[in-house]
Formats: structure tokens, sequence, C-alpha cells
């Protein structure tokens, strides 16, 4: 057999690719075994490469799980909007103030001598009371909600008036307050002088008028906390206003020296006077100011009372309904004739009747 021998420009390629290769292996041992040496003796570079040679792998490849705990609060939104209903399965935080009861008035703006009714839910309180200018207002429980009635003076300044509801819980302690205001508008009630006889006028002993003023007061202040009326109030009396509710007023010629507190309603002596709306009667009394005087309960802090009577036809401790009888009318006490005065108090506030027989106050 004859051999054949390779070309030779062949054979000198071939060499040269195994001289490559050697100097090519020579070169890479050469550097392993300089980078063990450094490795061991600086272990701060084994860090440096092994931070290097991790971020070349993430940028190079597709990121691992990781143990490390999620951030409680996303810098930025995710890429997918959650449905509705993945909102609506997120759980609650454990607190969160938003849901705090929110104090709703059934008006904002009143005037003076009108009233607002202040609603807000229970929640977790077991009782609440609303104060505003000094009084205070023990709020009714009702279902799930507290309400109450809170009124302006005659002669309250015109502005905002700040409303503060306080809960508190089952043992009286304190939960929270809440906060609202109340704008009221001035009404512009003019002035009338009252020219007073000299019998009239004489009879005023200021000790018993004190001691009626008293026991008016005492009356005033109770609070049944329940609503005892239904729907708008009536009138008493046929309406026939003779003088209408907050008339500045000044006597024989003084100065203004106070505001008329309810509504008088001429009629003639011995007409009958209907209860404006359901209660218990609260007072029966007579004085040198108010003469015979009934005063009806209808709870939640809310009074009519019906003044100047010639006869009374209830007594206290009874039960009421809209309509019924409660006496005649007439002149007695600091009256210059046969009239009723008629008015309607508010925790010991005297407002307007008149608001109240045009809608219903309340829930």
């Amino acid at each position: 057999m004859t051999s054949r021998r390779l070309p030779l420009a062949p054979r000198s390629l071939l060499r040269g690719w195994l001289l490559t290769g050697a100097v090519a292996l020579a070169l890479t041992l050469l550097a392993c075994s300089s980078g063990s040496k450094e490795e061991a003796a600086t272990p701060a570079a084994t860090a440096t490469r092994t931070a290097r040679a991790t971020a070349a792998a993430t940028a190079t490849s597709a990121p691992a799980s990781t143990s490390t705990p999620e951030p409680t609060t996303v810098a930025e939104p995710p890429a997918v909007t959650p449905t509705g209903q993945a909102i609506a399965e997120t759980p609650a935080p454990a607190i969160a103030p938003v849901d705090a009861p929110q104090i709703q008035l059934s008006s904002a703006v009143i005037g003076q001598g009108e009233t607002t009714t202040v609603t807000l839910s229970r929640q977790y309180a077991a009782s609440a009371t609303a104060f505003c200018d000094g009084r205070s207002y023990p709020l009714i429980a009702d279902g799930d909600s507290f309400w109450g009635v809170i009124g302006a003076a005659g002669d309250a300044g015109p502005g905002a008036h700040t409303i503060s509801v306080q809960l508190f819980d089952t043992s009286g302690g304190l939960l929270e307050e809440r906060v609202t205001q109340v704008t009221v508008v001035d009404m512009g009630f003019p002035v009338e002088n009252i020219d007073l006889p000299p019998e009239v006028n004489n009879s005023l002993d200021p000790t018993l008028v004190q001691q009626e003023s008293d026991a008016r007061f005492a009356v005033l202040a109770q609070f049944t906390a329940q609503k005892l009326w239904s729907g708008p109030f009536i009138w008493p009396v046929a309406q026939v206003i003779v003088s209408p509710y907050g008339i500045r007023r000044s006597y024989n010629g003084g100065p203004v020296s106070s505001f008329h507190g309810g509504i008088d309603l001429a009629v003639d002596e011995g007409v009958p006077v209907a209860a404006a709306n359901s209660g218990r009667v609260a007072q029966v009394t007579s004085g040198p100011v108010r003469g015979n005087s009934v005063v009806i309960d209808h709870g939640d802090g809310v009074f009519s009372g019906y003044n100047h009577l010639s006869a009374v036809s209830v007594q206290v401790g009874q039960m009421v309904n809209k309509g019924d009888l409660v006496g005649l009318i007439g002149s007695t006490g600091m009256a210059t004739g046969p009239h009723l005065h008629w008015e309607i108090v508010v925790r010991g506030l005297a407002v307007d009747p008149v608001p109240w027989t045009l809608q219903a106050m309340g829930p």
C-alpha cells in the first residue's frame, strides 16, 4: 500500500491550531492559579467578584424567587388593576378612622329661634351627648343611630356655631368627640313697646317672679329619653297672631330688655285650648307672669307651654294626645287682655313654634 501524505499547507494549519490551543490552555491555568491565590489572600475581593457575578447572572437570566419579605407599602401600583371583586375581598385595617361616625344635620343653616336635627351612627358607642352654645343635648338611641333636636336662641349671634357630639362607652367613659357647625342667620326681628297698666306693673313682686322662673326652669331641665310626639304640631287655637316669636320688647318706653319667646294668639275668653302634640303633662301652675299655665313634655327635651289660661283641664303626670283639651283662654298673669301665649322650648331654650307646625321634627 502506498502511503499518502497530507499536503503541506493543511499540515501547517493544523500545527497552528494545536499551538494556539496549548497557549490558551496555559494562560487559563495561570489565570485560575493567580485568581485562587488572590481570593485566598483578599476575602473582600471575593465578595466583590461574587456580587458582580450575581449582577451579571441577574441581567442575563430570569429573576429567581427570594425569601425577602414584601414591603408593606407599594411604591408603584401593580401593572394589572384589581377587579371590583378583588377590592371588595381585601380585608379592612384594624383601625379605620374614616369609618368614625359623622354628624348629619337636617339643616346646616337655620334662623334665630329655629332648630336642626342631629343624627349620627351609634356603631360602638353606648350613649352620646351634643353640645352647642353652652347647652347640653343628650341624644336618643334609635336603632343603629343617635339623634336629637338642637335649637338656636332667638337672640343668637349670626354666623357659625359649633356643635360637638361626645360618644361614651357603657361605663360612661369618653370614646371620642365629633364636631360640625351650623350657621345661624339674623332674622331681623323688630322692636315693640309694651305699655303695662300700673296695677299690672306694680303687682310684679320680684321674689314671686323669681320663684315662678325657678320652678319653670326645674321642669324644663328634665329629659325624657324618647320621642312622645308624632308628625307636625298643631295650633292650639285659631291662628290670630297678635305678637309673633322673636319680637324685641321694650316696656313702658324703657330700653329693650327681652325678646318674645313664644307666640301670642288673641282669642275670646273661655275658648278651648288644645294640646299641640302628644306628651305627658309636666307642670300645672299659677304665677305672676304666665298666670295659669300648663307645660307638656313631648320627650327629647322638647316642651310646649300654654299660658294666661282662665281654667286648666289637665293634671301633672297625665298623658295627652294631639288635640286634647288642656284649658281655656284667659288673661291671668301679666296680660293686658284675653290671649294665649304659646311656646315651644328645647332644652330650656325658647324657639319659634311656627316651623314645628310646618314639618315633622326628628325621625
